[in-house]
């Protein structure tokens, strides 16, 4: 091989090397422009989990309520700063600590029967806790708690309901106040209507007797074919009907055997007045307890639920057979018995669920609800109603003498 020769194969030697250093170089600044894109693709992506961290961990750190893990010896293994808020220390001081013992006054033994049932338990177990803090004030937590997947601590959720006991309490007491406001209204009542029967009763009583022994000596005085003895005779039946009518006012307003014979004479003369009115329809009683040794404000209640419910069923029902039934409901190891009175009748019904604008029914439930009883109803339309209701009885002076007569 001459010179020439040599050179040219040792310049095409060099121009192969020049292009593959360019490849390499073009290849390597590829690469780097791909390392460039993936690293800020990393570094993205990084970012957006680190945002989504810090939100997922604000999210549980300023929760409104306190999250919690708790092994099974009552031990806080973490905790987030509004459960750290809600137990007054610092999360770092908590962890580790007994659940117990961020409390200077609370249920041990619940607590310790709560967490057992938490971990024989799959669902979510809840418990309500009266505690004092370091303070001394006394709250109320509420703890809802989860196993969770290993088996060996819980989720615990624990929340402030110290404003909602108030709030229940407040409620309950505004209830209670209402019903003694209501059972002083009713004896006021009964009070108003027993003073004016009694007035009916003296006043125009002995006025309208007057009129009779004055009308009489008028019809012994003259003929009987006189005008004036028509006349008479036409005032005396008008007398006699307003006897009529203002005893009937006066049963409405204060039953006579109420309060000299008891509720039992009481209800049975109420029958015989109501069935002589109504013949149409079928009124069956069935009294199946003693009634002799109940209140005066239970007897006075019982009357007037029952004729209150014998109005409606004359007014509304359209009923062919109605049955009031009267009974003892004793309860071992306590000191209230009830009294059950149950009202049914084959009439037209109503639908329960459309608003009723009647006052009969809500009176009768103010009136059981005054009395710490509770009334409900069931009826469909031509299937006739039914109203249960079940009175409290205290008692230390009832005999409990059941079965005393059927009607």
């Amino acid at each position: 091989m001459n010179q020439h020769d040599q050179n040219d194969a040792q310049r095409r030697k060099d121009d192969d090397i020049r292009r593959s250093k360019l490849e390499l170089f073009t290849e390597l600044q590829i690469y780097q422009s791909e390392l460039g894109t993936q690293n800020q693709e990393l570094r993205e992506a990084q970012q957006q989990l680190e945002e989504s961290h810090n939100r997922y961990a604000n999210l549980y750190d300023y929760a409104p309520v306190g999250y919690l893990t708790v092994d099974k010896t009552g031990h806080i293994q973490s905790i987030n700063l509004t459960g750290a808020a809600l137990l007054g220390n610092e999360r770092e001081s908590l962890i580790g600590k007994l659940f117990t013992a961020c409390f200077s006054d609370i249920d041990h033994q619940a607590f310790i029967v709560y967490l057992q049932e938490i971990f024989a338990t799959a669902g979510k177990t809840t418990i309500d806790l009266k505690i004092k803090n370091a303070d001394e004030q006394l709250n109320f937590i509420r703890l809802e708690s989860t196993v969770m997947c290993d088996s060996s601590t819980c989720l615990m959720i624990m929340s402030d309901i110290s404003q909602l006991k108030k709030t229940v309490n407040l409620n309950r007491d505004l209830l209670n106040e209402n019903r003694r406001l209501m059972k002083e209204l009713f004896r006021i009542q009964e009070k108003e209507r027993r003073i004016l029967a009694c007035e009916l009763h003296d006043e125009l009583g002995q006025w309208l007797t007057a009129i009779r022994a004055e009308n009489e000596v008028i019809l012994n005085s003259t003929g009987k074919d006189s005008i004036i003895s028509i006349s008479a005779q036409a005032i005396k039946e008008c007398i006699q009907q307003m006897h009529e009518v203002i005893r009937s006012k006066l049963h409405k307003l204060r039953p006579v055997l109420l309060d000299t014979l008891g509720l039992s004479e009481a209800l049975f003369e109420l029958k015989k007045q109501w069935c002589s009115h109504h013949p149409q329809t079928i009124l069956e009683f069935r009294l199946e307890c003693d009634l002799t040794n109940l209140s005066e404000p239970l007897n006075i209640a019982v009357f007037r639920l029952i004729q209150e419910c014998l109005n409606n069923i004359c007014s509304h029902s359209e009923a062919t057979w109605a049955q009031i039934s009267l009974c003892l409901e004793t309860v071992e190891n306590s000191a209230v018995d009830f009294l059950l009175l149950n009202i049914e009748d084959n009439g037209k019904g109503y639908d329960t669920n459309q608003k009723y604008i009647g006052l009969g029914l809500l009176g009768m439930r103010e009136r059981v609800i005054a009395m710490d009883g509770t009334l409900s109803v069931r009826s469909a339309r031509n299937e006739g109603t039914e109203i249960n209701i079940r009175l409290p009885i205290e008692n230390a002076s009832n005999e409990k003498n059941n079965l005393h007569f059927t009607d």
